[in-house]
C-alpha cells in the first residue's frame, strides 16, 4: 500500500458525547451502556425507547387504505381478479424490485387471479418500464400492468399501456417528478396528498402495503394476518436490500421477516442459506445484506434475474436446491470480475481520490458498477462514480460517502445528462457519451461544493470506549437486543486503546485473524478485507470495532469483528461534551 493509499484510507473516529445519570433516568433504562446506545440513535424518552425495541407486527403499521392510491388499486385488482384478467407484475433485476414482485405474484396468485411476472434484462432493457415490454405484454392479454419499485419517473410508457387497452398501477418509493404518470392508480408515499405517515419504505415495503389492504378487503381477519405474516420475509428482503432506515416500519418489517423465515422458511429463502452456511435460527438482517442478497442480485448482474424470482417462489426444496446452485456460479463470477476490476484500477481511484472524487470511465460491465462504484466510496471516503461507455450512450452508477446526497450532485451536473435517479448515497444516470469529460468536470465541482462540515469526512462513529474485558456475552445479549440493525440503526460500535497484539495472520478471501489482549483479558478478532496493513505481534494498537456471537466446534464464543485499526498514537475526534480523560465503560461479560 502507498503512503497516498494509506492516508486515504485512514479513517478518523468521532466519539458520540457521554452521557450521564440524568439521561439514564429519562429513558429508564437497567444500564448506563443501554442508555447510551440509545441516546446515540436520538432515543430521547421513556416512551421512544419502548418503541424502538418494541416487536408488536403489523399492528403498529399504519392502515395501509391510507396510502394514496391504495384503494383504487385494490379495486382494479379485485375487478381483474373477478373477472379473470392478466395482471402483468412488472419488477426490477435489483433484490429490492425483484423481491417486491415476488411479492405481489404470490399475493395475487393465492387470491386467484391469473398473473404473469416481468422481470428486464439489466443490459437489454436497463431500468425502468421499457416501451417495448409494455407492447409484450399487452400482445399477451394483459390488462393490468403493475411495477414494482420503478414506474414513477414512466409517463411516457404508462401512456402508451392506456392507448393499448391496459390499466398501470405504479408502485414505487424513489423521487416524485413534478408531473405523475396518467395510471390507474399510483402508490408512493413522497407523492403529494399522501396520508401514509411512514414515507421511507422500499419498493417492496410499498408492495407489501398493496398485499396488505388486498388481505384486509378480501380475507378475514385472521387469514389476512396469517399471509401477511407469509409475505413479511420478502418485504424484509426488499427493504434491506434498498438500504433504506432500518427504523419505524421498516424495523417492523425486518423483524417479521426474520421471524417468519425461521418459523417457516421458504424453499428459496432455505437452500440459499445452506449454501451460504448460515442457520436460520440465528439468522440476521447482517446475514441478508452480505449473505442471501448478494447471491440473488447475482443472477441479474451476471445474466438474467428471472433465476432469482423463479428460487424466491420455488413450490418444494429440491427444486430450490437446483435454482441456488445456478445463483452461487453466477455469485462466484460476480465476485472475480469485481476484484479482478478493484485490482485493476486501484492506482487510478487512489489518484482521483486524492482530489475528492473518483470517475472512471470504460468497458466495465453494467451489472458490477454500482458494486464496483461502492466499493470504492467505501475505501476512499469519497464519492464514485462507474461509466460503462458505449459507442452513442452511456451508462453509468454513482456511490458516496454518509453526509452528501447524491441526488443534489447529479441535479447540478444534470446538463450533461439523459437522465438520472436514485437515492442520497446510491444512484444511477445515462448519458451521450461524448459528454462523459464534461460531466467528470461537473461532477467533481459539486461534489467539492456539496461536501458537508458537520461530520468529518470519512469519520467512523464510535458508540462507547470499553475495556476488552467488557467484550462477552452480556454485551453480545445487549446488541443483539437493537437487531435489525443496518442504514439508520447502525450495529453498535466500540472503541478499545491500547491493546496488545498477540498474533495476526491473513486467511482466505483477504480477511485477517487477531488475538488482542488488554492486562490479563485476550479476546479473538476478525477483520474483513481491512483497509489497513497486518499489524505486527507486539504492536501497540486502538481498535474500532463491533462484537458477534460466532460457534466453533460446538463451543460459542464472542469475538471482534475490527472495522478498522490503528497504532495506539494516533489521534482521536472528539465530539461536543465527549472528554478523553473520562473513565471507560465497563461491561463485565
Amino acid at each position: 500500500m502507498t503512503d497516498a493509499q494509506r492516508a486515504s484510507l485512514q479513517q478518523r473516529w468521532t466519539i458520540a458525547p457521554r452521557i450521564g445519570d440524568a439521561e439514564q433516568a429519562r429513558l429508564g433504562a437497567d444500564s448506563m451502556l443501554l442508555t447510551q446506545l440509545l441516546w446515540n440513535r436520538g432515543v430521547r424518552t421513556a416512551e421512544d425507547a419502548g418503541a424502538f425495541f418494541a416487536t408488536n407486527g403489523t399492528e403498529s403499521m399504519a392502515d395501509p387504505l391510507r396510502m394514496h392510491g391504495v384503494p383504487a388499486a385494490v379495486d382494479r385488482l379485485r375487478r381483474a381478479i373477478g373477472h379473470g384478467e392478466l395482471i402483468a407484475v412488472y419488477g426490477d433485476y435489483d433484490v429490492d424490485g425483484l423481491a417486491g414482485a415476488a411479492l405481489l405474484v404470490e399475493t395475487l396468485q393465492r387470491l386467484g387471479g391469473r398473473v404473469v411476472a416481468y422481470i428486464p434484462h439489466r443490459t437489454r432493457d436497463g431500468y425502468g418500464v421499457n416501451a417495448g415490454a409494455v407492447s409484450d405484454l399487452a400482445a399477451q392479454g394483459a390488462r393490468v400492468i403493475m411495477t414494482v419499485d420503478c414506474g414513477i419517473t414512466a409517463g411516457r410508457e404508462i401512456e402508451l399501456a392506456a392507448a393499448l387497452g391496459v390499466d398501470a398501477i405504479v408502485t414505487d418509493h424513489h423521487t416524485v417528478p413534478a408531473e405523475l404518470p396518467a395510471a390507474a392508480a399510483v402508490l408512493n408515499p413522497h407523492q403529494p396528498g399522501c396520508d401514509y405517515p411512514f414515507k421511507e419504505l422500499a419498493g417492496g415495503g410499498v408492495a407489501y402495503q398493496l398485499a396488505r389492504a388486498l388481505h384486509a378487503t378480501l380475507l378475514d381477519r385472521t387469514e389476512a394476518r396469517r399471509r401477511d405474516d407469509s409475505l413479511a420475509t420478502l418485504a424484509a428482503l426488499s427493504t434491506v436490500a434498498d438500504v433504506v432506515p432500518l427504523t419505524g416500519e421498516n424495523r417492523t418489517i425486518v423483524t417479521l421477516g426474520l421471524a417468519s423465515v425461521r418459523a417457516e422458511p421458504r424453499p428459496g429463502f432455505q437452500a440459499i442459506c445452506e449454501r451460504a452456511n448460515r442457520s436460520l435460527s440465528t439468522l440476521s438482517a447482517r446475514d441478508l445484506a452480505f449473505a442471501v442478497i448478494p447471491r440473488l442480485n447475482a443472477a441479474g448482474r451476471m445474466g438474467d434475474a428471472r433465476l432469482a424470482l423463479d428460487t424466491l417462489l420455488a413450490a418444494d426444496l429440491p427444486t430450490a436446491r437446483a435454482l441456488t446452485e445456478h445463483l452461487e456460479e453466477a455469485n462466484v463470477a460476480r465476485r472475480d470480475l469485481v476484484d479482478g476490476i478493484l485490482d485493476s484500477v486501484a492506482g487510478e481511484a487512489s489518484r482521483a481520490a486524492n482530489e475528492g472524487s473518483i470517475v472512471l470511465a470504460g468497458d466495465y460491465s453494467v451489472g458490477v458498477a454500482g458494486l464496483i462504484a461502492g466499493r470504492l466510496a467505501e475505501q476512499h471516503s469519497v464519492p464514485c462514480v462507474v461509466i460503462e461507455c458505449g459507442e452513442e450512450a452511456s451508462r453509468g452508477s454513482v456511490r458516496g460517502p454518509d453526509g452528501l446526497n447524491l441526488m443534489r450532485v447529479l441535479q447540478d451536473c444534470s446538463d450533461t445528462l439523459i437522465q438520472f435517479g436514485g437515492h442520497e448515497r446510491a444512484a444511477g444516470f445515462s448519458l451521450r457519451s461524448d459528454q462523459v469529460d464534461a460531466f467528470r468536470d461537473a461532477f467533481h465541482r459539486s461534489a467539492q461544493s456539496a461536501r458537508v462540515e458537520s461530520v468529518p469526512q470519512g469519520a467512523a462513529r464510535v458508540d462507547a470506549v470499553l475495556r476488552l474485558s467488557s467484550v462477552g456475552t452480556r454485551l453480545a445479549t445487549l446488541t443483539e437486543r437493537f437487531e435489525p440493525t443496518g442504514a439508520g440503526n447502525s450495529r453498535p460500535s466500540f472503541m478499545s486503546s491500547g491493546l496488545i497484539v498477540r498474533s495476526a495472520q491473513r486467511v482466505n478471501g483477504g480477511h485477517i485473524r487477531l488475538r488482542l489482549a488488554q492486562g490479563s483479558e485476550a479476546r479473538q478478532a476478525v477483520a474483513f478485507r481491512p483497509q489497513f496493513d497486518l499489524p505486527l505481534p507486539g504492536s501497540r494498537v486502538d481498535v474500532l470495532y463491533e462484537v458477534e456471537r460466532s460457534h466453533w466446534l460446538g463451543e460459542e464464543r464472542v469475538e471482534l469483528v475490527v472495522r478498522d485499526l490503528r497504532p495506539s498514537s494516533t489521534p482521536l475526534i472528539l465530539n461536543q461534551g465527549a472528554a478523553a480523560a473520562e473513565p471507560q465503560h465497563t461491561q463485565r461479560g
